[in-house]
């Protein structure tokens, strides 16, 4: 029988379980801070107005994707 590495615990009351959650929550958030502090830049989130020509379209994703994405003969999925 293999040893068991991790113990499950159990938090009987309701104050030990959301404690737990806010010490959880507060180490993501520091986490999240850390990993975008450097020379991070700001995401736009408003829509972009810019309509890309066919030639600017292939300069940016390549010839070859372009011209298969543009040419798929693949049936688009039922379900989706």
């Amino acid at each position: 029988m293999a040893d068991k590495k991790w113990e499950e615990k159990m938090y009987e009351s309701r104050e030990e379980r959301e404690q737990i959650g806010r010490q959880t929550n507060a180490r993501s958030a520091q986490g999240e801070k850390s990993e975008s502090a450097g020379g991070s830049e700001r995401v736009l989130t408003a829509s972009i107005e810019l309509e890309l020509s066919d030639e600017e379209i292939r300069k940016r994703v390549g010839s070859g994707n372009f011209d298969s994405a543009k040419d798929d003969r693949q049936s688009n999925s039922i379900n989706s």
